[in-house]
């Protein structure tokens, strides 16, 4: 038999007397695998916020880089309008880009489908729903009442969400009260983020539209 082997099996022996028997031994142990989880999650957190940020930096760095190329505009700002309405530079690219006609009816349609793909509440969508909640969540600081406003005027006038010349500065009015947040990461919002981060979309979209149209 392998002495090491023979050497561990007596080892664990002692272990489990002293654990069996000895009750501070036992507490002194149990804190002991307590520390150690706690320190294998603090790891765990700390190794993913890492690769949060490298992924977050190499994603920056690509997506300016594309910018520079005049590569994938129309995506990139349709993709994060917040961004790209903070970026003169993108939206001035933009702006020459759709001098283009088939580029405008490409930036036309795929702003149409960024805009109809926002869903929040009752009526903050295409086609308004009121399945979703027992009672629709509205208030007069609601964004949901500025939307069911928004759906009131649209169809007074015989027109549709996605008219964005219509409609709009009441709406805007409204959402150019809440300032652009930097919060991106999806999986810790709050109820007040996924707020925030609808309305500044929509204000977004809005304000491009308004500054490329």
């Amino acid at each position: 038999m392998n002495p090491l082997t023979v050497f561990e099996a007596i080892g664990h022996f002692f272990y489990w007397i002293l654990y069996l028997v000895n009750p501070d031994f036992k507490e002194e142990q149990k804190i002991k695998e307590i520390e150690r989880k706690e320190h294998q999650q603090l790891v765990s957190k700390i190794e993913k916020r890492k690769a949060q940020e490298s992924n977050k930096k190499e994603f920056e760095e690509n997506r300016l880089t594309k910018i520079n190329n005049n590569e994938d505009l129309l995506k990139i700002c349709l993709d994060d309008p917040v961004f790209c309405d903070n970026n003169i530079i993108l939206k001035e690219k933009i702006e020459e880009e759709i001098k283009n006609p088939d580029r405008r009816k490409i930036f036309e349609e795929e702003w149409k489908n960024t805009f109809k793909s926002i869903n929040y509440g009752c009526y903050c969508r295409n086609e308004t729903n009121f399945n979703i909640y027992p009672k629709c969540p509205i208030d007069d600081i609601s964004l949901d009442q500025a939307c069911k406003l928004r759906h009131d005027c649209l169809k007074s006038e015989n027109k549709t969400w996605v008219d964005s010349d219509s409609c709009k500065t009441d709406f805007l009015s409204f959402l150019e009260r809440i300032p652009y947040s930097n919060k991106t990461n999806l999986e810790t919002f709050s109820n007040e983020d996924v707020f925030i981060f609808t309305a500044n979309k929509y204000k977004a979209l809005l304000k491009i539209k308004n500054k490329i149209n």
